[in-house]
């Protein structure tokens, strides 16, 4: 309801969102994804190139990406996130509890769980405790999607990947207006993709940082 690019502007019920009809049990219409036009972007350039244009900016601390993980699993319940998660908060130096927030692809609800639990904010099985325990928006405990995600602003085609890097970057800028989480300085922002029948087949996730942090 703060971000001005949103599709979904109108507020929402508990009730309303689990009465809503039913797409595919039990995925109901608030659950999926609105597709959409847009377009995301963002530079990409040395610190010195920034500092010299005066651009605010942010650095990368770290990144992961996997194909194909898990591939003898029955039914995806994780994602490539788990085999490489320890190298990602070691390269930054940095562990979970110090995220200031989290963007991640959020094409249906059960998405945000999975990588809530294979990033480490919880444990395998945990993630619905999490939700119950912890507020999401802005000013709460666990900042998430901090624009809305998807599901709020629609889905630009492949430019929905990119959706949380740019809303981390106006984040870690202290460009972020309306949601703008208090003294952002470090980020976690998460992708999944290439939606192959019953599995995503490619996760990756990068850590950033404030320009000072």
């Amino acid at each position: 309801l703060r971000y001005p690019h949103a599709l979904m502007k109108k507020p929402l019920t508990l009730k309303q969102y689990l009465d809503a009809r039913v797409i595919t049990d039990p995925i109901h219409l608030f659950d999926c994804v609105m597709p959409c036009a847009g377009a995301d972007g963002f530079l990409v350039m040395s610190e010195d190139r920034a500092r010299t244009l005066r651009l605010p900016y942010a650095r990368i601390l770290s990144t992961i990406e996997r194909h194909n993980a898990w591939i003898e699993d029955p039914i995806q319940t994780r994602g490539g996130w788990t085999m490489d998660v320890d190298e990602l908060y070691g390269m930054a130096d940095a562990a979970p509890a110090d995220m200031d927030f989290l963007q991640a692809y959020d094409d249906y609800p059960v998405i945000n769980l999975m990588q809530m639990e294979d990033l480490g904010f919880c444990a395998k099985g945990e993630a619905p405790q999490f939700v119950r325990a912890n507020t999401f928006t802005i000013d709460g405990s666990f900042p998430f999607n901090t624009n809305g995600g998807q599901l709020s602003v629609g889905q630009a085609g492949a430019a929905g990947g990119y959706l949380g890097m740019v809303e981390a970057l106006r984040q870690l800028t202290g460009t972020a207006g309306g949601t703008q989480v208090a003294d952002a300085r470090l980020g976690l922002v998460s992708g999944f993709g290439m939606i192959n029948y019953d599995r995503g087949l490619c996760t990756a996730a990068a850590i950033l940082a404030r320009s000072d942090a």
